[in-house]
């Protein structure tokens, strides 16, 4: 055992101890490496950044941060098949590979940040307008998260209909109505 501080640690929670600094260790890390790659407008680095912020991993918890990041990741949309993450056949920029999912998945954010929020009556129109566009531009299929991940993850369209439901749910009629009109011609901007 070991004491530090009138504290006793045995082996198994100094093990325990070891992982969590060495994961905040590589935490911090990738947000030195992350947070200059974002500031110059990449938008993969911009939407873990805003991951960062909305869990606060290794930076304080803040939603408003997280909503602005995520915003400089939604609006960044290109055509192409490199922007839509097809590897071969496919040239582009560095920093810009899937940056169409980059995008959708930081739209994806914003809903659920708005749903969340504190000032529920704006907020959830809001919410339901941006998961709105998501499923709409979705059309119908998984959105691939790259690939920090063991093979990606993916926000299925239950996920996005789940979210969808609780933003219509709590929204009123003519709330949704509203939204419903704006969606025909709208589409992210950094508000």
């Amino acid at each position: 055992m070991v004491k530090t501080e009138g504290i006793f640690l045995d082996l198994e929670n100094l093990k325990i101890l070891s992982c969590v600094v060495r994961n905040l260790w590589v935490v911090q890390r990738f947000l030195n490496i992350i947070k200059p790659r974002a500031e110059q407008g990449l938008p993969w680095a911009q939407l873990r950044i805003g991951v960062a912020y909305q869990l606060g991993l290794g930076v304080e918890k803040d939603f408003s941060q997280a909503l602005m990041w995520y915003k400089k990741v939604a609006v960044q949309k290109a055509e192409g098949k490199w922007a839509d993450g097809a590897l071969i056949g496919s040239i582009g920029k560095s920093g810009y590979f899937n940056q169409n999912s980059d995008a959708l998945v930081a739209q994806y954010q914003i809903a659920n940040i708005y749903l969340k929020s504190d000032k529920k009556h704006e907020d959830i129109a809001k919410a339901y307008l941006w998961i709105s566009y998501v499923s709409k531009i979705s059309d119908g299929k998984p959105i691939f998260y790259c690939c920090e991940f063991a093979g990606g993850r993916w926000i299925t369209q239950d996920m996005i209909q789940k979210v969808k439901s609780e933003a219509l749910s709590k929204i009123t009629e003519k709330q949704k109505q509203k939204s419903d009109e704006i969606l025909q011609s709208w589409s992210p901007s950094h508000e």
